[in-house]
């Protein structure tokens, strides 16, 4: 029984490459699941930033209006005039500050989307390498079939003058299955 085990995991060469492209599915979902939350507070700062930046500039708006007028007292004009100030440069600050963020999104969506191509991808892959699997075994099950109904049972010895002929030929068969798996991801 450990010897049919043994020589399972070695026909079974697909295993190692599954695990990989499994193990990098969980790591790029784990990766996404926190760009998914980074791109939910960028939101949300860029929302209250963005309202900042309206209501500063309708403040600048309306003491511009204020200023306009002809008949003010000099203290009043120049209390608005350091009010404007004021507004300007909140309104600078909160432009530079939805600028900034709105920047920080897109490299996050952009990050985001990057790893979800990865992931159609990965998947892609593994289905690949599971049905070449499954075309693997089918081989291998036809031919021993072949080799049953030839009359050569299974492991038997090879002939005395070539000892290592059983063994290469299973090797080989091994070396084709392998080649016959790269070359369909490569070719796909």
């Amino acid at each position: 029984m450990k010897r049919n085990k043994q020589q399972t995991d070695l026909t079974d060469n697909y295993r190692l490459f599954i695990e990989q492209l499994d193990t990098a599915s969980r790591n790029l979902r784990t990766r996404q699941d926190s760009l998914g939350r980074t791109l939910q507070i960028t939101g949300m700062l860029f929302k209250q930033n963005e309202l900042g930046l309206k209501l500063w500039e309708e403040r600048r708006t309306r003491l511009e209006k204020m200023i306009s007028k002809q008949n003010l007292p000099s203290k009043k004009a120049d209390s608005l005039r350091e009010l404007h100030e004021v507004a300007l440069r909140m309104e600078s600050m909160f432009q530079l500050r939805t600028e900034r963020i709105r920047e920080k999104q897109f490299m996050v969506a952009s990050s985001f989307d990057e790893i979800d191509k990865s992931l159609v991808d990965l998947d892609r892959n593994k289905l690949k390498l599971h049905s070449s699997r499954m075309l693997s075994r089918d081989h291998e099950n036809l031919n021993r079939v072949a080799i049953d109904l030839s009359g050569t049972a299974p492991g038997a010895a090879p002939s005395p003058s070539d000892p290592g002929l059983r063994e290469d030929l299973n090797e080989a068969r091994r070396a084709v299955v392998l080649a016959e798996a790269l070359l369909e991801l490569k070719g796909k």
